[in-house]
């Protein structure tokens, strides 16, 4: 009786649009995240401290 008409147009959602922007927005911060801590621990890990006999000032 009420079945839908199947002329009509049908619903334009905005929410899958939203949720696909921050699937996006996650990726992107990740692989941000992911390379900041690689350069942090290549830097920690070419650090070399000076030898104890180095003149200090």
């Amino acid at each position: 009786m009420n079945e839908p008409d199947e002329n009509s147009p049908k619903p334009k959602y905005q929410w899958p649009r939203v949720a696909l922007a921050f699937v996006i927005l996650g990726i992107a911060l990740a692989i941000l995240f992911v390379a900041l801590a690689a350069k942090k621990i290549e830097q920690q890990r070419d650090f070399t401290p000076l030898p104890a006999t180095a003149p200090t000032r």
